[in-house]
């Protein structure tokens, strides 16, 4: 008998053996397959700790419901409103009126950190989300806390993004819907939502709201990217959208979910420049 340094492993196996790398090799090429999804962790370190219900000072974790901003469903969460009484219920096609913008932006590490493989988008992750939030949406608010909700049935239709620029290139990259395949019955779904929900109530054209959230998109802090996977550090994070007035960091079990910041609203229901956003929504 040879010895074991000479011993070939029979055809079949090696055929076996190669037919697995190569699969491998070809889900990763293609995106279908990656390390899991790692997050960003926000800390306090005045306190030595992950952010979460405890620390709700220019930060929220979504397992609060005591911040007004909870008013908005998240893309990624229960479609419904929580966190209201029926004081603060919003007005459906009798009041549109409203005094400013709220702009959500979504980091979508922390989507697909926590739902795996479950949807499309997370199957085929793109990298650039580490270090660049995408838009979640742009919500007409009130000074007072209440908001305008669903102000008229005009559906979506996508065949305004065509003029006069096509947006539809912008819009999947910087406002992406990582439920659904692009092609798919429900790929447009998301913005319709959005529209329906609020853009309804700005009274805006559809091609000049979705038009203006592509443009309001803040550039990302270095300090994301660097510390994907890892931690950052609240109050520096917060110093980087401008400060504790103008930025609210929302986390979810102490991982970086999204920033929310605020905009005025110009005499037409345009958005306008950057505000401090009002004390009862931070």
């Amino acid at each position: 008998m040879s010895s074991s340094s000479s011993y070939r492993p029979p055809i079949a196996i090696l055929s076996i053996q190669i037919a697995i790398l190569s699969t491998s090799a070809i889900l990763l090429f293609f995106g279908v397959t990656r390390s899991a999804v790692n997050g960003l962790r926000v800390q306090d370190s005045s306190m030595g700790n992950d952010v979460d219900a405890q620390d709700i000072a220019s930060a929220v974790d979504f397992s609060d419901n005591v911040l007004s901003l909870e008013h908005h469903h998240g893309h990624h969460s229960s479609h419904s409103d929580r966190g209201h009484n029926k004081d603060d219920a919003p007005s459906q096609f009798t009041d549109n009126s409203f005094d400013f913008y709220i702009y959500t932006m979504t980091y979508q590490p922390e989507f697909c950190r926590e739902n795996g493989d479950e949807f499309v988008g997370c199957q085929r992750y793109e990298e650039d989300w580490e270090g660049q939030l995408t838009i979640h949406g742009l919500w007409p608010e009130r000074n007072d806390g209440s908001w305008p909700a669903t102000c008229t049935n005009e559906p979506l239709d996508t065949s305004n993004f065509l003029s006069p620029h096509d947006l539809t290139s912008e819009l999947e990259h910087k406002w992406p819907n990582v439920k659904a395949s692009q092609g798919s019955k429900s790929h447009t779904d998301f913005w319709a939502h959005e529209w329906s929900k609020h853009g309804t109530c700005s009274g805006l054209k559809q091609y000049d709201y979705f038009s203006a959230a592509l443009e309001m998109l803040l550039p990302t802090p270095d300090l994301i990217k660097e510390g994907y996977g890892d931690a950052v550090d609240k109050k520096e994070l917060i110093a980087e959208y401008g400060g504790k007035d103008m930025a609210l960091v929302v986390c979810k079990n102490g991982f970086l979910s999204e920033v929310r910041v605020c905009f005025g609203k110009g005499e037409t229901g345009e958005p306008g420049e950057r505000m401090v956003c009002p004390e009862n929504i931070m």
